[in-house]
């Protein structure tokens, strides 16, 4: 792939709502993670975005207004997209951009590179 893969999905949960710790089970995805995995996940699909292997960049725009630190909005995203092979695996990201884009609304803009 020559050009950027620019992406638009719903935007995700914080890291700190991945998961949850259930005594007895360990650590289980959170339903609202599973949620937005598989709503994210089909929005993407549809999108047919391609495919970058080995290194790459990425840059995030997500909507103004979340709240937390914005750095943990990037791990699910970079794991939908490992998820979906639209990235061999995340350990290949050169360059990660991440923002609160006033212009965005409601979704996160992903767009990724070659590097």
């Amino acid at each position: 792939m020559s050009g950027p893969i620019i992406i638009t999905l719903p935007a995700p949960p914080t890291t700190n709502n991945l998961f949850l710790n259930i005594p007895g089970r360990g650590r289980v995805m959170s339903r609202r993670y599973k949620s937005w995995r598989h709503e994210a996940g089909w929005d993407v699909k549809s999108q047919r975005p391609g495919r970058i292997a080995g290194e790459y960049e990425i840059d995030i725009a997500l909507p103004a207004g979340l709240t937390g630190d914005l750095d943990n909005y990037a791990k699910p995203v970079s794991d939908l997209i490992v998820e979906l092979g639209i990235v061999d695996d995340d350990r290949f990201c050169k360059r990660l951009s991440i923002t609160e884009a006033k212009t965005v609304s409601g979704s996160c803009i992903i767009t990724l590179r070659a590097a």
